[in-house]
């Protein structure tokens, strides 16, 4: 997400977009129909957001990537915030020291007052609740009358697992997750029907069998996966973490479902796993079928010389309505901010249908529904003409989230190691994530107990 992007949004009034909250518990009633009672509510938020906003104010943001600048924030993002509210500034802090950033503890210890803090699923617990941050802003979605019931029933759920009682931190600025993308010229050149929408992995391991290759000196790879990406948003919703007992839950039947799946692939003769597979597949092109993450930036695909498209990530035959999970990517709130309700609103405009309508020409998928997404996603990038985009996020089908927790983040790096020991032959799938239980337990134990 971090690729640079020149967005015109028009400037309009987010009361308009941003009907009130109802029916989950966090907001205010819904007008009730006839007469002038809904314009009335708008004209309510309206007149609060304009208050808000009337006075200058920086707004400090985080972003924990050191590579992230301050000129791709207002790119991708605050350019298009500060027409809307032009009495807003903002100061990027990454994590880069040599310009001006740090740690998130390096910066809070000097007293820098940050305002909104991206986050991802378990950078959540170690952004913002180990360094006791959070900031619920229910209050703030009722006050200034931002929907909840436009974000995707799955992306509302996920968003309230941060909290115990269904707080809302902050507002999803995007949904990442994976799909499955191949090359045109390899199905062509060995005479094999392109994938589908719908396919089972059993399908899809079949293409894989005959589309690993040797031709004319060139070793053609049937099928490569980006694991890493994966196993998180996996198809199963398995979690990593038993969140009551803080317990790592990987010696299970469905770890050994997913493992096995992907693991079967690279026993096919030739087709080992390559950890350059991304360059193998948009520049080489000896990669004939690729499971990647996918609804981020689309940069890539303006430099390929690959003829690709891709389609829906295959489905366990057990399973068939079960597509991969969601990564949101999401700017917090935080406990320290001086300037709560602009950094709010700031962040609830990236949310709004007004912005995410004119960053999903740009390919980025939204998280809030909005009308005729087909017709509008990707449409500023030429490359993406005529592809299959919408199968880059089954908001529709995306599997329910799992709980984690804040030792989350201590436990997939061991799943990661098993599912390569599993892989390359070195251990049975019993063995490797008993193993792999107990040495994230283990790690867990030890983090807990720095705690104390």
């Amino acid at each position: 997400m971090n690729g640079k992007r020149s967005i015109v949004i028009a400037g309009m009034t987010i009361a308009a977009l941003l009907a009130g909250c109802s029916g989950n518990g966090t907001g205010g009633k819904t007008a009730e129909p006839g007469g002038d009672s809904g314009a009335a509510k708008k004209d309510d938020f309206a007149s609060k957001i304009a208050e808000a906003t009337s006075k200058p104010v920086v707004i400090n943001v985080f972003e924990n990537s050191p590579t992230y600048t301050q000129e791709q924030f207002m790119e991708l993002y605050g350019n298009q915030i500060r027409k809307k509210y032009p009495n807003m500034s903002f100061k990027l802090y990454s994590a880069n020291k040599d310009n001006g950033g740090g740690s998130l503890p390096d910066l809070l210890a000097q007293g820098v007052p940050l305002d909104l803090i991206k986050v991802s699923g378990a950078t959540f617990y170690t952004l913002m609740a180990d360094n006791k941050l959070e900031n619920d802003v229910t209050d703030l979605i009722k006050l200034y009358g931002y929907d909840l019931n436009k974000l995707y029933p799955v992306v509302l759920e996920q968003m309230q697992q941060f909290g115990s009682k269904k707080e809302i931190y902050g507002i999803p600025n995007a949904a990442v997750s994976t799909a499955l993308f191949y090359n045109k010229d390899i199905f062509d050149k060995f005479g094999v029907s392109y994938p589908k929408d719908g396919m089972t992995w059993d399908e899809v391991y079949e293409m894989a069998r005959k589309l690993t290759r040797q031709d004319g000196g060139i070793s053609y790879l049937g099928f490569q996966e980006g694991y890493g990406h994966l196993l998180p948003v996996n198809q199963l919703s398995q979690g990593y973490i038993d969140t009551k007992s803080n317990k790592a839950t990987l010696n299970n039947d469905n770890w050994k479902k997913i493992i096995d799946n992907f693991a079967r692939f690279h026993r096919i003769d030739g087709n080992e796993y390559a950890p350059t597979f991304n360059d193998l597949f948009w520049k080489e092109g000896r990669v004939a079928i690729m499971a990647a993450q996918s609804g981020g930036s689309w940069d890539i695909v303006k430099q390929t010389p690959i003829n690709w498209d891709l389609v829906e990530l295959p489905r366990f035959k057990d399973a068939p309505k079960a597509g991969p999970g969601l990564q949101l990517p999401f700017y917090a709130i935080a406990s320290t901010s001086k300037n709560r309700d602009q950094a709010f609103l700031a962040a609830a405009y990236i949310g709004s249908e007004e912005f995410q309508k004119e960053f999903a020409k740009h390919g980025y998928v939204p998280p809030i529904k909005i009308d005729n997404l087909t017709e509008v996603l990707g449409k500023n990038v030429p490359q993406l003409a005529g592809k299959n985009v919408k199968a880059a996020v089954p908001l529709e089908s995306a599997a329910s989230p799992y709980p984690f927790n804040s030792y989350f983040g201590q436990v997939p790096g061991f799943l990661n190691t098993a599912y390569l020991s599993v892989m390359n032959g070195q251990k049975d799938i019993n063995t490797a994530l008993r193993e792999a239980e107990e040495a994230a337990n283990k790690k867990i134990e030890e983090v807990m107990a720095a705690k104390k």
